[in-house]
């Protein structure tokens, strides 16, 4: 949470924000005692909330709080303090405020006069000593870690510091680097141009791991270049674990070669061959600056003789050549992948597959970008440099999807509550783009064009970046969907997956009408130089299963595949109703799979969150959607996956015999059956006749005869019946207003309507989820409209302008309402069951909502609901997920071309 400027922290009043990072948020305040500012770090709640990674960073802020030297930033207190509003707790440090600018912002624009060289190096060298002597190593030295002011440099941000003296903060890295993980403890943390060979070969870091990382800064300095660099991390890793640099002197003349010697020492690969401390490193580049030498007169008396010189020039002509037949000849380290896994912090917990996205990485493949939530439920958009200990929140993402990244990977495009938006990397406000509904999946071209498909995949839509109107693309099928689009590097045709039909990956242009098929039986795709990335679709049984990733050639030029594709990540996640894959390239060969496979299953549970059984019969998997009992509760409609064209049916489950009976067969998608009071309808919406979803009814006992209630061009859902069977409710997708609640009329005993819909609710946001009460006076439902999802009551035939009574206390979807009335139920955004007590009569009262028990709930932020009341309301059937883990694992792979070639 940002605060806001006049916040009191103790006596530390905050002034403005100047930064954030993975630990937390960094303000400009001023300390109200001593009338001075500072700096202070406002630690993420995800740190707090971890009582053992709390309680070790105290310890080690007490160790810090001991340094006190001139080229080391300091750290005055520790406090802690309530957050404005919720009272939830601070952590903070309260650190010197220091003017400057840092060394990787000054190394933007060229390398460092050598004097500047010597004097930031002595410093810097100085500040470890000083470090080191009180038990403390840095892990994480590196030029965004330096400031430099008038003064000279400053070693900042000992956040990842390790104390020698009893139990401190994690090792640098405990693990190997085929199994490196981004964010766990245990992980590597630092920035890999400056992360010493052996923290990536798993081993702790000690003193002689800052000597490493301040010569790479010394080398990057004079030169002006990285001394380990290349275009993805794991050429980069590979230059620090085998690889030499060049001496300085080879690129900046003016440097002394005394200057090589000490370099080439910090940066040797065994620590044994390096410095053995801090001060003897400081007292040689000493020596340096106090014996200024050109770079003549440092090489000695020059030979003049022309045979020698000729001879010297030869035999530096044959090593050089003999160094590059070894060079080719022996496979460099960089050609082999490094994989890696991504986890979360504690208490972040990554948003679903289906309806969130996978890990995205960035087109320069520095950075990653996810939906997550923290401890309070609230869905943001996350940004993980992949040098960078911690993940980013972007605050005013709330309810953000499927984000996609720019072209330049400094923005990155997302779609909250019905429209598309865009916000740079870095943070700041985001930006409305276009209306979205129900998207699908988003592309952004180098020329600023953004294709998007929404409407559930029934149209792709073509805008600008900088925002304007969508404009529908004319390759429309208002019975297929077209999902997940992807540009080619043309900017002007774009891939994506469509059915039904034939099942696959399709190609199209902005300048045509014409498609064709590129790939039948693939589900996924996404373009990189030289190849598509394709997702076998699997079998259309199960709803989460894990599949191939095939690399096959692509010549972007003529636009067809070429040779043999070949795999190259088995077990991806793939979520057949979605025709999601879990998987997303860069451009430099870094690579993002999600492993896991979602499973749910049908369980009951009491009020106190026991699980009191599961229903026999019934196979635990994701194909199980939407459950809905019988007003007898002796049936249970859900929806399934079509194991032959791979869409969905209703489903009805007999829960005294465990009998399964499919209610429906038609290709198209029919989902969310709603039971009629007298239990011998069900009313479903299904995508038929070349129309998007609309109202159907099917008897539900004795010869089943299906019927037809609506006929739209837009999209419309089920919500529920009338008790008297005089009406039904239902939603429907108005790209005007997004989710708008109608009501229709019916002739008692008949599919035919008694007269036209009635618009009950249609205002600028979404409106859904409508529930009657038992008496069918009062309407609960959900709305979006306070800018997330609440839920409101409202009286059925009141004024249709008149706001209705918001029941819920914080964010909440899928109103039921127990059968006598006289209670209300919703799940918050948590994912903890919620009930409010509710007196009805002339005007509805209602009570503060009550926490019931903390679900595992599916798709939870899919309006659709999962779960329903048994008429006592005391026992709840939710469509819980079967697995423990807290979010899937994501596999990171570094240089993924080299599996092709190995």
């Amino acid at each position: 949470m940002s605060l806001a400027p006049g916040v009191r922290l103790g006596p530390y009043e905050i002034l403005r924000l100047i930064g954030a990072g993975g630990m937390g948020e960094v303000y400009r305040a001023r300390d109200t005692r001593l009338d001075r500012t500072v700096a202070i770090k406002v630690l993420s709640d995800a740190f707090v909330a971890d009582a053992d990674r709390r309680a070790r960073f105290e310890r080690e802020a007490r160790a810090v709080a001991a340094l006190n030297h001139p080229n080391i930033c300091a750290l005055h207190d520790v406090g802690e303090s309530r957050s404005p509003g919720d009272g939830e707790p601070l952590l903070f440090l309260v650190m010197e405020h220091i003017e400057g600018q840092t060394l990787a912002e000054r190394l933007s624009s060229g390398p460092l006069p050598v004097a500047d060289v010597i004097r930031y190096a002595t410093e810097l060298a100085d500040a470890l000593d000083h470090a080191h002597r009180h038990g403390l190593v840095h892990r994480d030295v590196k030029p965004g870690n330096v400031m430099l002011t008038r003064a000279g440099a400053k070693l900042l941000d000992f956040g990842l510091s390790k104390s020698h003296s009893g139990p401190g903060l994690p090792a640098l890295s405990t693990i190997s680097p085929e199994a490196m993980s981004l964010t766990a403890p245990g992980a590597v943390l630092g920035t890999y141009p400056y992360v010493a060979p052996e923290q990536l070969a798993g081993r702790d870091a000690d003193e002689r791991s800052d000597i490493f990382a301040l010569g790479a800064i010394v080398h990057e300095m004079a030169t002006g270049q990285r001394a380990f660099d290349g275009a993805t991390a794991a050429t980069v890793i590979g230059a620090v674990l085998h690889a030499a640099p060049p001496p300085v002197s080879s690129l900046q003349p003016a440097a002394p070669p005394a200057l090589d010697r000490i370099v080439s020492r910090c940066l040797a690969k065994d620590p044994e061959n390096r410095w053995q401390s801090a001060r003897d490193l400081a007292l040689d580049l000493r020596w340096i600056a106090e014996r200024p030498q050109t770079p003549e007169s440092n090489r000695g008396p020059r030979n003049t003789n022309p045979i020698l010189i000729a001879a010297a020039m030869l035999l530096a002509l044959l090593v050089t050549v003999a160094a590059g037949v070894i060079y080719w000849r022996t496979p460099a380290a960089q050609d082999a992948p490094v994989r890696l896994t991504f986890t979360t912090p504690a208490g972040v917990t990554l948003a679903d597959l289906a309806t969130a996205g996978p890990v995205t990485i960035s087109p320069d493949g520095r950075r990653l970008a996810f939906i997550a939530s923290a401890s309070d439920g609230k869905r943001l958009l996350w940004v993980r440099s992949l040098d960078s200990a911690n993940p980013t929140p972007l605050p005013g993402t709330d309810g953000a999807a499927y984000p996609f990244w720019s072209p330049d990977s400094r923005r990155i495009g997302f779609f909250p509550g019905g429209n598309l938006k865009k916000i740079d990397a870095d943070g700041g406000p985001p930006q409305t783009l276009c209306p979205a509904i129900l998207p699908r999946g988003g592309t952004w071209s180098q020329d600023g064009v953004i294709v998007f498909s929404a409407n559930a995949g029934n149209q792709l839509y073509r805008t600008s970046d900088a925002g304007g109107a969508a404009t529908p693309l004319t390759w429309h099928d208002a019975n297929s969907e077209r999902l997940w689009p992807s540009f080619l590097p043309d900017g002007r045709h774009v891939v994506y997956f469509a059915r039904p039909g034939k099942p696959g990956i399709y190609m199209g242009s902005l300048d045509s009408p014409e498609t064709s098929l590129v790939a039948a039986g693939y589900g996924g795709v996404a373009y990189v130089p030289g190849y598509l990335l394709l997702l076998q679709s699997g079998s259309p049984v199960g709803a989460s299963q894990t599949v191939s990733l095939i690399a096959q050639p692509f010549d972007a030029d003529r636009l067809q595949l070429t040779g043999h594709g070949m795999s190259i990540a088995d077990q991806v996640e793939y979520r057949t109703l979605w025709a999601r894959g879990g998987f997303s390239v860069s451009n430099t060969g870094t690579l993002v799979t999600a492993g896991n496979t979602l499973r749910t299953e049908m369980a009951w549970f009491d009020r106190q969150g026991r699980r009191l059984e599961t229903v026999r019969g019934l196979v635990p998997s994701a194909s199980r959607r939407f459950p809905e009992l019988s007003p007898d509760e002796t049936l249970l409609a859900t929806t399934d996956v079509d194991p032959v064209v791979g869409t969905t049916d209703l489903h009805v489950f007999d829960l005294k015999r465990g009998a399964d009976s499919r209610l429906t067969s038609d290709p198209a998608l029919d989902s969310q059956a709603r039971w009629s009071r007298d239990g011998r309808h069900i009313m479903f919406d299904s995508a038929r006749d070349n129309l998007p979803p609309n109202l159907f009814r099917t008897s539900a006992v004795g010869i089943r005869r299906e019927e037809r209630l609506t006929e739209s061009k837009l999209i419309q859902r089920t919500d529920d019946w009338s008790p008297d069977g005089r009406f039904i409710l239902f939603e429907m997708l108005d790209p005007r207003t997004q989710w708008d609640i109608w009501r229709l009329p019916m002739k008692p005993g008949s599919a035919t309507a008694a007269g036209p819909a009635e618009s009950l609710l249609n205002g600028p946001l979404s409106e859904c989820s409508a529930q009657l009460s038992p008496d069918g006076h009062w309407m609960a439902y959900q709305s979006d409209e306070s800018g997330a999802w609440q839920i409101y009551v409202r009286d059925i035939d009141g004024p249709t302008d008149r706001p209705g009574k918001q029941i819920s206390n914080s964010e909440g979807v899928w109103p039921v309402w127990h059968r006598d009335g006289r209670e209300l139920f919703y799940i918050a955004a948590d994912g903890t069951l919620m009930a409010v007590p509710i007196r009805t009569g002339r005007e509805l009262e209602a009570g503060a909502p009550l926490s019931l028990f903390k679900t595992k709930v599916a798709e939870q932020w899919n309006n659709i609901r999962n779960y329903t009341v048994a008429r006592d309301g005391q026992r709840f059937l939710i469509n819980t997920r079967v697995d423990e883990a807290s979010d899937p694992p994501t596999t990171v792979t570094l240089n993924w071309p080299a599996t092709i070639r190995r």
